[in-house]
């Protein structure tokens, strides 16, 4: 019975532990998005300016090169049978999970010129959406250092706590 006892508290620890780690995981994902998107801009930039490739064309490619043919929203951005900016805007909340609702606002932002104007507009609400992500990133680091290790501490305590008052 005692065995039994140890076992589930032991089981209780882990499990609090674990939340807790799950918890401060999403910060850290956050941060990977936010750069990855980062970097898929910056492709997207340079293509535009460079080479003249209609839209899909360079979605295809970023979907490639920066996320690995992985769900991503510019791969379902061009799945989609629908204007530009509301498959954009539909990739956008049906896949990412990671970021807040202020991050998905800055990105949807850059769908609305999508392919509306000249390339030289594009690539100046490219550079705006640049900014503005880069901003996000550096929020993001701040809380990922502020709150990753409290949640890891906490999940662990907490399971410390209550493993304590079922003793």
């Amino acid at each position: 019975m005692i065995f039994l006892k140890g076992m589930s508290l032991i089981g209780i620890m882990f499990v609090c532990a674990y939340i807790g780690i799950l918890k401060a995981k999403t910060y850290e994902n956050r941060v990977i998005e936010l750069n990855k998107f980062q970097n898929a801009l910056v492709m997207f930039k340079s293509k535009i300016e460079f080479t003249y490739e209609p839209l899909k064309n360079i979605f295809e490619d970023i979907s490639n090169v920066i996320y690995s043919n992985n769900s991503n929203i510019f791969l379902m951005t061009i799945q989609k049978n629908k204007n530009i900016y509301e498959a954009w805007c539909e990739s956008i909340d049906e896949n990412i999970n990671n970021l807040t609702n202020e991050d998905k606002e800055i990105i949807k932002m850059l769908g609305k010129l999508l392919g509306k104007t000249d390339i030289k507009g594009q690539v100046n609400e490219i550079a705006l959406t640049q900014g503005l992500i880069e901003k996000q990133i550096e929020k993001a680091d701040i809380e990922k250092n502020k709150n990753v290790k409290l949640y890891k501490t906490m999940g662990v305590v907490l399971g410390i706590g209550i493993c304590i008052i079922l003793i």
